[in-house]
């Protein structure tokens, strides 16, 4: 899957549950900015830059900033991604999602290239189709994972766009720090 389609489906997922709160698209990257006083609250989309495999696919994330600047990556007072945002039911959420799409990964033949460069690499490769079986914690690092279209309208449907919405108190918070996709976390 490119990463131009990834990002076409993120914008018309997002977009709509973004306007509604007050957000408008920016120009860099797959971006949006709300101005609340005078600082803006920055969100955006990254995908991995490990670049697509064709078992197990990719996957991306979404970071929020608190700055002066509406400018993704502009110097901020706080940032953080989706995680941080997430309630414990939220990120419990979004692992549920998560493993669901590992379960439908086609795994490699046996002569994949991947499979033979050392037993490490094999390990760190095989480990990317095994389900996570512990809670994510506040501070985990989510990436939403994706092998096809299905996958990523799963996962930002799965909590990313309701973490938007839910959480006020913690979003502001949150948005003033560091954050990735989760159900609507209610942004400042």
């Amino acid at each position: 899957m490119k990463s131009t389609e990834v990002y076409r489906l993120l914008r018309l997922g997002l977009s709509p549950v973004l306007k509604s709160l007050g957000f408008k698209r920016e120009k860099s990257f797959l971006s949006w900015a709300r101005r609340r006083g005078d600082k803006y609250t920055v969100l955006w989309c990254q995908i991995s830059r490990d670049g697509w495999d064709e078992y197990v696919g990719s996957q991306f994330t979404l970071e929020f900033q608190r700055s002066v600047d509406s400018a993704v990556g502009s110097r901020s007072t706080q940032r953080k991604r989706i995680a941080k945002l997430l309630s414990d039911t939220q990120r419990e959420d979004v692992r549920l999602v998560q493993n669901n799409i590992v379960a439908t990964l086609r795994h490699p033949p046996a002569n994949y290239f991947k499979l033979s460069v050392s037993p490490e690499v094999t390990q760190w490769y095989l480990a990317k189709f095994e389900q996570d079986t512990t809670p994510y914690p506040h501070n985990h690092d989510i990436w939403l994972r994706y092998a096809k279209t299905e996958h990523v309208e799963q996962s930002w449907h799965c909590r990313p766009a309701s973490a938007l919405r839910a959480r006020p108190a913690a979003a502001r918070s949150a948005a003033a720090t560091d954050g990735r996709c989760g159900r609507h976390a209610r942004v400042a």
